[in-house]
């Protein structure tokens, strides 16, 4: 969760993202809201020694026109991404 609250604004570089800890909106440079975005905890996947923290994200766009949420899209598809097979 920690990461996620970090990672989140970083993502969105220009765009202001307000809220928290477990809501945040996310506003276009014009104080648009371009999307709503909800987190929430689930239990933990454990292999062997190994424990994975698990966030059910779930992100509104609702209020945003087509290229809007495609460029939120963009920003938090590239600020989460992460190397793996």
């Amino acid at each position: 969760m920690d990461e996620f609250i970090r990672v989140l604004p970083r993502a969105m570089r220009d765009w202001p993202v307000t809220g928290g800890p477990d809501v945040w909106q996310v506003w276009d440079i014009d104080g648009e809201v371009v999307a709503r975005v909800r987190s929430e905890p689930r239990s933990e996947r454990v292999m062997g020694a190994l424990r994975l923290p698990v966030l059910a994200v779930t992100i509104d766009l609702s209020d945003a026109g087509q290229t809007l949420a495609r460029e939120f899209m963009r920003r938090f598809e590239r600020g989460f991404h992460r190397g793996g097979g």
